[in-house]
């Protein structure tokens, strides 16, 4: 009766070498690929990306401007002067203020004021 144990003991050794073999085996390390240049892409925009439908702004002087809001508050995007500029949101008394690089846009309900901004000063401006 040990025997057949033994000979039963020895080939599922045998059986679990020949498989840990077989999938050492197939396991292989894929080569690195080459480096190439290109121009970098915009990662796709996230979650925090996402904004409210854009809203005009129509200003003293005929001029318009259009700026979409963050979901998450955090910037607004705006478009004015045929540029378009990616504002943070900026600490404020009253209303919301949005700025970076010397361009700055305030707003309090339906009105807002954009300076810094290609066509600049945009003053008087509502929306709705």
């Amino acid at each position: 009766m040990t025997s057949i144990l033994r000979a039963g003991l020895g080939l599922r050794l045998a059986l679990i070498a020949a498989a840990a073999a077989s999938l050492a085996a197939c396991s292989t390390v894929a080569p690195t690929p080459p480096a190439t240049f290109s121009t970098p892409q915009r990662a796709a925009p996230g979650p925090e990306d996402a904004t409210d439908a854009p809203m005009t702004y129509a200003c003293r002087e005929g001029k318009r401007f259009v700026a979409a809001y963050a979901l998450s508050g955090e910037h607004a995007v705006v478009q004015a002067g045929g540029r378009s500029y990616r504002l943070p949101h900026a600490p404020s008394g009253s209303g919301a203020r949005f700025s970076a690089g010397g361009v700055e846009l305030m707003t309090k309900g339906v009105e807002a004021s954009l300076d810094g901004a290609a066509g600049a000063p945009y003053r008087g401006c509502v929306t709705g």
